[in-house]
């Protein structure tokens, strides 16, 4: 295994924790807010707005450049 099969198997493991996350924000029965609470409390001031804007660049920057 070699440190890119690390760093994919890395992000595999915390997109799963994401999901798994969501599954249970979405059940109703705890107070882990899901992921659109989340972004619309990001969104609510502009500082948020600018971080937001800084996140999408770097991840389109990182995964979707060539």
């Amino acid at each position: 295994m070699n440190s890119h099969d690390i760093t994919v198997l890395g992000f595999l493991l915390i997109l799963a924790a994401l999901l798994v996350t969501e599954a249970v924000a979405r059940t109703g029965r705890t107070s882990v807010p899901t992921f659109a609470q989340v972004v619309t409390r990001i969104m609510r001031n502009r500082t948020g707005r600018v971080g937001m804007l800084v996140a999408w660049a770097w991840i389109g920057l990182h995964f979707f450049a060539k």
